[in-house]
């Protein structure tokens, strides 16, 4: 039973708060920061 209430608790709490890293991943400098420490884009 308190197997049961933990993957509900789960189930409910990803439903509720939806974090999703992926859409935070950083790429790298962006062309404002190349641009001003004078790199060139490839």
């Amino acid at each position: 039973m308190a197997s049961l209430l933990h993957r509900l608790r789960d189930t409910i709490h990803g439903l509720a708060h939806p974090y999703r890293p992926e859409r935070y991943y950083m790429r790298g400098p962006g062309p404002k920061w190349q641009a001003k420490h004078g790199l060139a884009r490839t």
